[in-house]
């Protein structure tokens, strides 16, 4: 979820206090949708299930 709503991985390492103010940045924004979702009763979203699992429930 991170990295798909903040775009963390397009983040630039040549700057480095600026790197920091992105990840800051990023985890506030994660935390205010976290907050969000609680307060609505949104749920997160589900965890993946495997290939493996996905086998063993369709049989």
């Amino acid at each position: 979820m991170a990295v798909r709503v903040t775009g963390l991985r397009r983040t630039r390492y040549r700057n480095l206090p600026t790197t920091r103010l992105g990840h800051v940045s990023a985890a506030t924004a994660l935390n205010l949708i976290r907050i969000d979702r609680w307060l609505t009763g949104t749920p997160l979203g589900g965890t993946r299930t495997s290939h493996l699992e996905a086998l063993i429930l369709a049989a």
